[in-house]
Protein backbone atom coordinates (compact mmCIF):
# COMPACT_ATOMS: atom_id res chain seq x y z
CA UNK A 1 0.00 0.00 0.00
CA UNK A 2 1.12 3.22 -0.19
CA UNK A 3 -0.34 6.73 1.36
CA UNK A 4 -1.92 9.82 -0.37
CA UNK A 5 -3.03 13.03 0.87
CA UNK A 6 -6.72 13.73 0.33
CA UNK A 7 -8.58 16.53 1.52
CA UNK A 8 -5.20 17.42 3.61
CA UNK A 9 -5.29 14.07 5.35
CA UNK A 10 -2.70 10.93 5.37
CA UNK A 11 -4.87 8.20 3.43
CA UNK A 12 -4.12 4.25 2.25
CA UNK A 13 -4.10 3.35 -1.06
CA UNK A 14 -5.70 -0.32 -1.80
CA UNK A 15 -2.61 -1.18 -3.82
CA UNK A 16 0.75 0.23 -4.67
CA UNK A 17 1.83 2.88 -6.57
CA UNK A 18 4.32 1.95 -9.39
CA UNK A 19 7.97 3.29 -9.03
CA UNK A 20 9.32 6.16 -11.79
CA UNK A 21 10.63 4.57 -14.60
CA UNK A 22 8.41 1.20 -14.54
CA UNK A 23 6.98 -0.07 -17.83
CA UNK A 24 3.27 0.80 -18.24
CA UNK A 25 1.73 -2.63 -19.66
CA UNK A 26 -0.33 -1.64 -22.89
CA UNK A 27 -2.98 -0.17 -22.76
CA UNK A 28 -5.98 1.64 -24.90
CA UNK A 29 -7.65 4.94 -24.89
CA UNK A 30 -10.05 6.96 -26.71
CA UNK A 31 -8.54 9.90 -28.55
CA UNK A 32 -10.14 13.37 -29.50
CA UNK A 33 -11.19 12.25 -32.81
CA UNK A 34 -12.88 9.23 -30.87
CA UNK A 35 -10.44 6.36 -32.58
CA UNK A 36 -9.16 3.69 -30.00
CA UNK A 37 -5.27 4.38 -29.51
CA UNK A 38 -2.91 2.23 -27.81
CA UNK A 39 0.04 2.83 -26.12
CA UNK A 40 2.57 1.52 -28.60
CA UNK A 41 1.26 4.46 -31.28
CA UNK A 42 3.59 5.92 -28.60
CA UNK A 43 6.80 3.91 -28.68
CA UNK A 44 10.26 5.70 -28.55
CA UNK A 45 8.39 9.10 -27.52
CA UNK A 46 8.54 10.12 -23.53
CA UNK A 47 5.03 10.27 -22.02
CA UNK A 48 3.17 11.58 -18.97
CA UNK A 49 0.03 9.86 -17.70
CA UNK A 50 -2.80 12.02 -16.23
CA UNK A 51 -5.05 9.79 -15.09
CA UNK A 52 -8.01 11.05 -13.53
CA UNK A 53 -11.40 9.42 -12.49
CA UNK A 54 -14.07 11.94 -14.46
CA UNK A 55 -13.31 15.68 -16.26
CA UNK A 56 -17.36 16.91 -15.25
CA UNK A 57 -15.50 17.66 -10.86
CA UNK A 58 -13.65 20.51 -10.55
CA UNK A 59 -10.22 19.35 -8.84
CA UNK A 60 -10.22 16.44 -11.80
CA UNK A 61 -10.76 18.65 -14.39
CA UNK A 62 -8.31 21.34 -12.55
CA UNK A 63 -5.73 18.41 -12.37
CA UNK A 64 -6.07 17.96 -15.85
CA UNK A 65 -5.51 22.07 -16.99
CA UNK A 66 -2.48 22.07 -14.80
Amino acid sequence: MATITFKGEPLETCGSLPEVGTIAPNFSLTGADLVDVGLEAFAGKAKVLNIVPSLDTGICAMSAKR
